[in-house]
């Protein structure tokens, strides 16, 4: 008989066990309390107008008594759990009896799902109103309310089918446990944090914490119970987890072999399945913070995730995600610009000079267009020449950009003097309006569905094979999530679906308008600023109400992270870009031209540059002599949230974007919070500290 170790170590009894009795424990005693709290009439819930607090009403009653008996419980389980072993392992494979602990575990998700019902049921029929309820009928229900009741029953429905799992000896119901475990971990620490966070504006600032204690305890009851009684769960059912393995390796089967010296198809905890993930993540640093940081102010202010808060965390942060894209494309061949601040000065100066005719000076007024080409170009030879000083002379790039950053900034400095600032509109009262043939823009219209039609088809006949592939060899499948994996790739093929059809019907409806426009105007007239940053009034039917400030420039940046991310991770070049920042000897070796892809990279960097300054100089329509002076250390840091290593040879276009997007959090999140501003800079060195830390601690899992 083949003989089987598992692939985790198990606890030896002691302390993993103890940890779980005391975290059930905890929670079980704070039941009780938050029960004896409400029977005492200390804790009154529900719409208490005009009720003495000694007459219980429906709420209250279920509340104490769910609270009551769910803490007995608790900690009879508590009691009982250090008697046996775990026993979980011997449950599923050889039909032994139920363990204690995993007959808490059951109950508990045959409890949650019961609840769920229940809320989506008293939300469904009126009885439980959300959201802002203002002269509206409860039998109306609004958004809130009907994903409440979606999510409640999708929830409902997986807690009763993994507790009908563990009753029936299903052995994936122990992996779906574990991560719906840790997914209400998650959903209680976030409860918690919004309890913390109100606790001032419920119980008043400058009142003392210690003389409400009944409404402290409303506050965080629920999220301490979910934290505790989750964790507990979630550290019992894995503790003797994880994929069996052959000791047999000479008379095992060959598939029982092959297995065995596989760790990919290895079953390994939730917790330690994120982390493996993480690891294959350049930005593990950044996802993580990005997480973190998100529902850290989501909680902790009330105005965070509000249109206008969030459109102006994307608009204020457009120049740093352009010019952190080319950054990033550098930092991975192993070198690093610190002239790009004053490289935007420059562009933003030539670009405004020209449509104004003042610089160089007594030039006629250019068409932006053109005005437009010429910025480019010129921030592309000062790209140019840091890549050639640096490979001529074979300086550090930090050297040779140091001096460079001094050298261009000497420009606007010497053109823009006395701290004047040059506006578009001391030479102008009209915006540059730009004249677009017609033809040419319903050609860009067809050449887009072209494009969409292509890439449409490929990608959706790639997951139309995913499901195909997945269906037919269902019912060999071991995997514990085979189902959920056919659903979601069902999912995610009918979504898809419906957001390519939109965009061609959507392409499909501007080309019909320009063709009917074409007999009134040939030409379409457009402010060159509206275009290049204007904001976004409507997407197609849905129009945007006047304070959310989202701008056109959030478009072109995500297009060029498309674009970028593409050439990164699906070219030749991507790839000589990343050798070359690795290990130059070898890339050379190869055959790669290595001073030639650094060079180009530089050239990149500069023209993102010269774009950015474009498009900040359409929705400032000024510029001064110190515009982009800081700009380089913000963008670097940007890119090593990222996950960039700045001795090259790693880091991603979406990690520099995530990382881009922990500055625009950070900006607005600590202002809405009331924390000061001054305090910025220094929140952001903790946060490049902890995410080099975290990408480094993965990088050292994966090798």
């Amino acid at each position: 008989m083949t003989s089987y170790s598992s692939a985790s170590s198990t606890p030896s009894g002691g302390r993993g066990i103890s940890s779980n009795v005391i975290l059930l424990a905890l929670a079980g005693l704070f039941a009780l309390l938050l029960a004896q709290q409400i029977a005492a009439g200390w804790l009154a819930l529900g719409e208490r107008i005009n009720i003495p607090r000694t007459d219980f009403n429906l709420t209250e009653i279920l509340v104490m008594v769910i609270a009551g008996v769910w803490g007995l419980f608790t900690l009879f389980s508590a009691l009982t759990l250090p008697d046996r072993d775990t026993g979980i392992r011997t449950y599923f494979d050889d039909n032994g009896p139920m363990p204690s602990g995993l007959r808490y575990i059951a109950v508990n998700f045959g409890l949650l799902g019961g609840i769920c019902l229940l809320i989506a049921v008293q939300v469904l029929t009126g009885w439980l109103p959300l959201g802002e309820r203002v002269n509206i009928l409860r039998s109306n229900l609004n958004v809130v309310e009907w994903g409440t009741i979606l999510g409640c029953v999708l929830w409902a429905g997986l807690a009763l089918r993994t507790a009908l799992g563990f009753f029936n000896r299903e052995r994936p119901a122990w992996s779906w446990g574990q991560w719906m475990l840790l997914l209400m971990v998650l959903g209680g620490l976030i409860l918690l944090m919004s309890g913390i966070f109100d606790i001032p504006d419920t119980i008043g600032r400058g009142v003392s914490v210690l003389a409400n204690l009944s409404t402290l305890l409303l506050l965080i009851a629920p999220g301490v119970l979910i934290v505790l009684s989750c964790l507990a769960m979630y550290r019992h059912l894995t503790n003797d987890y994880g994929d069996v393995r052959t000791t047999k390796a000479i008379s095992g089967t060959l598939a029982e072999r092959a297995r065995a010296r596989d760790v990919r198809s290895r079953r390994v905890p939730a917790a330690q399945a994120i982390r493996n993930r993480l690891a294959a993540s350049p930005g593990a640093g950044a996802i993580i913070g990005f997480v973190a940081l998100f529902m850290f102010f989501s909680v902790a202010s009330d105005f965070f995730l509000q249109g206008n808060s969030l459109a102006g965390a994307l608009t204020n942060n457009i120049t740093r995600g352009i010019v952190a894209i080319g950054v990033t494309m550098l930092m991975i061949s192993g070198e690093f610009d610190l002239s790009v601040g004053s490289v935007l000065g420059i562009g933003g100066l030539t670009f405004l000079g020209l449509i104004t005719g003042q610089f160089p000076r007594g030039i006629t007024p250019l068409d932006p267009f053109l005005a437009l080409i010429v910025t480019l170009l010129l921030c592309g030879f000062l790209g140019f020449i840091n890549g050639f000083l640096l490979v001529r002379t074979g300086i550090p790039s930090f050297i040779v950009t140091l001096a460079t950053l001094l050298m261009y900034r000497g420009l606007p400095l010497t053109v823009i003097v006395g701290g004047q600032t040059i506006r578009y509109v001391d030479f102008s009262n009209q915006p540059p309006v730009v004249a677009i043939n017609r033809f040419v823009v319903m050609a860009i219209i067809a050449l887009g569905l072209v494009a969409l039609a292509f890439v449409g088809r490929a990608l959706l006949s790639g997951q139309w094979s995913g499901i195909q592939k997945r269906r037919s060899g269902y019912a060999e499948d071991t995997g514990d999530f085979k189902a959920l994996a056919l659903g979601a790739s069902t999912l995610n093929f009918i979504v898809t679906s419906v957001i390519f059809a939109a965009l061609a019907i959507a392409l499909v409806l501007s080309l019909v308008d320009q063709i009917g426009l074409l007999g009134q105007s040939p030409n379409l007239l457009v402010s060159f600023f509206d275009l290049a940053n204007g904001r976004i009034a409507n997407i197609g039917p849905l129009e945007i109400p006047r304070e959310i400030n989202l701008r056109l420039g959030v478009i072109w940046w995500m297009i060029l992270v498309i674009i970028f991310q593409f050439i990164l991770t699906q070219t030749r070049y991507g790839n000589a870009t990343y050798a070359v920042g690795g290990n130059a000897g070898a890339a050379r070796a190869q055959g790669i031209n290595v001073n030639r892809v650094r060079i180009t990279n530089y050239i990149i960097l500069a023209m993102l540059v010269g774009v950015a300054s474009i498009i900040d100089a359409s929705r400032l329509q000024s510029i001064d002599a110190l515009r982009g002076t800081g700009l380089e250390l913000e963008v670097i840091a940007a890119t090593v949230i990222g996950g960039a290593l700045l001795t090259g040879g790693y880091g991603s276009i979406i990690g520099a974007l995530l990382g881009v997007f922990i500055f625009g959090m950070m900006q607005t999140g600590l202002v809405l919070i009331g924390i000061d501003a001054r305090l910025f800079d220094a929140v952001i060195g903790l946060i490049i500290l902890l995410a080099v830390v975290i990408n480094n601690w993965s990088r050292r899992i994966r090798t």
